[in-house]
Formats: C-alpha cells, structure tokens, sequence
C-alpha cells in the first residue's frame, strides 16, 4: 500500500474542485448564533466576505467568481481559520459546563419558547392532562356553554371530589353526598364541553371528542356512615375514587392529618386505619374504586400504602420542603419513597402555599425533588403556576423531561393507576362486615339499634 502523505489537506483533482459558480457550506454548533468574529477569521483568501450565521442556522460563505478558483496552497491557511472557529467554538461550551449552565439552556431565547409552546400544546392534543382535586367556580352556571378556565389550561379531564363538610359526620353526611353526586350530574349534563366518565377508555374517548372527562369521586370517608352497602351504592351512581378522609375529619375507622394544636381528639378514636378501615380499603379494590389517602395521618398514609391491593391516588398534594399549609396536603419523603413499592402517584398542587404564590421556578424544583425521591412514574399535576402550557414548556428546557416523561406527568401515570384497579375488579371477595358497635356507640350517631 501507498503511504498517506501526511499533509493538512491533500490535493484535489482540478475537476473536483469548486467551480466559480459554487457555493461553500460550513458548520459550526447550531445553538451560537450571530457571532461577531475577528476580521482574520471571517476573510478567507483575503476577500471581504463575511460568515453569516442566522439563529440556529448553517453559515453561508458566498464565493465570487474569482475565490473559488484558488490554488490548493492557500486552503491550509483557510483550514487555519477554520480550526480557529472551532476552537472558539469549544471555549464558549467549556465556560458554560463550568458554570453548570447547559449551553442550549443559556441560548434560549423568545421565539424557542414559543416553540416550546407550540410542542406542549400539541402533546396535550394527545394525551389528556388530567387535574386533581377540580372544583367548580362559584358562580358556575347550569346552561353554561363551557367552563374558560379549563379551556384556556388545556386541562383534558378533572378528578372532581364531592365535598361534605366533617359537622356532617354522624348526622346527614351521606344525604349530603347523594345530593352532591346529583349536582355534579345536573352541571356536566348542561354543558356541551363536560362528561362524567366510569373508566380510563371513556376518559381517552372523551378527550379525542373535545371534551372534558369528569371522574367523580367522594371528598371524605365520614360521607360514607361507615357503611360498606353505602360505598357500593356511590359506586353504582358513578363516583370512581373516594378519600379516606378530608383534612382533620378522623373516622371511626381512620385517623386524619390534624394540623391545629387546639384540635380535639375523641376519646376512643383510631390514631391510624384500623381492621374496619382495611376492609374498607379492600372493597373500595373489589369494586374498582381509587383509595385516596392524602388527608389520613402519617401513620394511616403508611399502613394504607402497604395494605391496598391497588395503586393509590394522593390528590392537592406536596412535598414537605415546598410547602407546609392547610390548603394542600403534606406528604413527607418517607411516605413519597413507598410510592413505588405500591404504584401510586401523587397529584402535586403547584399553585400556592397558603397565600404565596408559587413560582415557576419553585414549582419545577418539587416535581424534580419528587421524580428523584418517588420516580417519574408517580407523578401527578394538581395545580400549576401561572398555566400548565408554561409550566411544561419550562420543564421541558431539562433534556431528562422528553416526550414520554411529559406525557407521564400530564396524566399518563393516572390512567396507568386507573387501568390497573379497573384489572383488579370483581377479583376479590366480597366483604359484608359491619363496623363494631363500640366504636361508634359513644359518638351521637343517629342509626336505627340492629334487632
């Protein structure tokens, strides 16, 4: 074999060389745009063109007639400059990895957030993003022809939570709860954008109409009169998730997060879930129906993730290092760090923390504290700062947020964990238990004495 002659450049065959009417391409980093370079780098072969790079782009050198037809002894000198762009090149890289700011990241500008934008929304075409914890405006209208907040969020399906207030226990609260059930019928069916949905399909299929998929549910286990035949009533008339308990509303079967020093705990009531609450648990997995549990004790959240055969739903949640309010759920690490021995996923509120408005900034930081303690497969959105569109189009500035991880957070894990209870249907057994009298003969229970 020839040996290579070992030269900058080799030469090129007069026909193969750059005819007067050619143009030459040079690529540098497509994320540096409009450089001002040095006079000896931008003129090659001593003309006065200039390199041109537009946003993002690939530089154009434009040839004249008589500069493409230089002699191959002048190329090592262009290949010079060359060399010296790509070095300059690689300086701007190495000072921003050494100020731990990813060089795309720093280069952004207006029109790639619009991009970015751009891309959300047309992902949220795809795959709902579904909110927890959706409660309807005050002043709500039953002929309203839609509901703008939700449109303008590009929110695909709300988990809506039928609230009855804790002074209802032992008194009305069930009466409260059908009649809610029946409200929520009354105001989905007099709009032509909103649908109450039974399953993860009916959800999909709602979406890809253009509608909103409503999943129903009961915002507290004292709606419930400690009844099992109660639970499978409410599940028949639609509801599809249930929270053990609201906040500071402890049972007879299951205690819940007390925040208030001056709160007033009854004398024989549970300080966890106790075997009613985790027959409970078992029927509402029978049935098919999520087991929310943001709102129990620390020690009831434990015992109810290591007792419920099916993933479980944490709604208008956070972590305890973004915020440590009435108005969301605090869930601490130890509880987040067993989501993924159960499959659960936690619905973050985002929004505020008390009266403070959460940044976007700060925002992004709990859902990435989250995915590192629980995996991105438990993650849920809840409340968003700002609007959703903005949030995601941020998050996805960090490469490790792609098209599949996105659509995780935005609701794919939530119709993972819906799939998998609606599996899990009719396969265990039924339960026909009756709470203990002791456990609720000392409260002022309104309940016709069994014969």
């Amino acid at each position: 074999m020839n040996p290579v002659p070992n030269r900058d450049f080799m030469e090129v065959h007069p026909l193969h060389q750059h005819q007067p009417h050619c143009k030459q391409q040079c690529f540098v980093f497509t994320e540096i745009a409009d450089i001002e370079l040095p006079a000896e780098i931008t003129k090659f072969g001593g003309g006065n063109e200039k390199l041109r790079c537009s946003n993002g782009g690939i530089p154009t050198y434009n040839c004249k007639k008589d500069s493409c037809s230089e002699s191959s002894a002048e190329r090592p000198g262009r290949s010079r400059g060359r060399r010296i762009l790509v070095g300059i090149c690689l300086v701007l890289v190495c000072i921003a990895m050494a100020g731990g700011i990813p060089l795309a990241l720093q280069l952004r500008s207006s029109s790639l957030l619009e991009a970015r934008l751009a891309f959300i929304r047309r992902l949220l075409t795809e795959s709902p993003l579904i909110e927890g914890s959706w409660k309807p405006p005050s002043d709500i209208k039953m002929n309203s022809s839609g509901l703008a907040d939700i449109r303008q969020n590009h929110i695909g399906a709300v988990l809506w939570p039928i609230a009855v207030h804790c002074g209802a226990q032992y008194l009305d609260a069930v009466q409260l709860a059908l009649e809610g059930i029946d409200e929520a019928k009354r105001i989905t069916a007099a709009t032509n954008s909103m649908h109450i949905v039974e399953s993860a399909d009916e959800m999909e299929q709602t979406h890809i109409r253009g509608e909103v998929a409503v999943l129903m549910g009961i915002g507290g286990g004292h709606a419930l009169g400690t009844s099992l035949a109660v639970l499978r009533s409410i599940y028949l008339l639609g509801a599809r998730f249930v929270s053990v308990t609201s906040l500071e509303c402890t049972t007879p079967w299951a205690a819940a997060a007390i925040r208030r020093r001056d709160y007033l705990i009854e004398e024989n009531a549970t300080n966890s879930l106790n075997e009613f609450g985790k027959t409970m648990l078992y029927e509402m997995n029978r049935l098919g129906m999520l087991v929310e549990i943001s709102q129990l004790s620390e020690a009831a959240m434990v015992i109810a993730l290591r007792t419920a055969k099916a993933p479980v739903l944490l709604m208008n949640a956070a972590p305890l290092s973004l915020c440590n309010n009435t108005n969301v759920a605090i869930i601490p690490d130890h509880v987040l760090s067993l989501l993924p021995e159960n499959g659960g996923v936690i619905l973050l509120n985002l929004e505020r923390c008390g009266d403070r408005q959460i940044s976007v900034r700060e925002a992004i930081l709990a859902i990435n504290y989250v995915r590192k303690v629980a995996g991105v497969d438990h993650i849920g959105l809840g409340g968003a700062p700002k609007s959703y569109a903005l949030l995601l189009a941020e998050l996805a500035r960090d490469r490790v947020w792609g098209n599949a991880a996105i659509k995780k957070l935005v609701g794919g894990n939530v119709m993972r964990i819906l799939r998998e209870i609606e599996a899990l249907k009719n396969r265990l057994p039924l339960y026909e238990e009756w709470i203990p009298n002791e456990s609720v003969e000392s409260n002022s229970y309104c309940r016709y004495p069994e014969s």
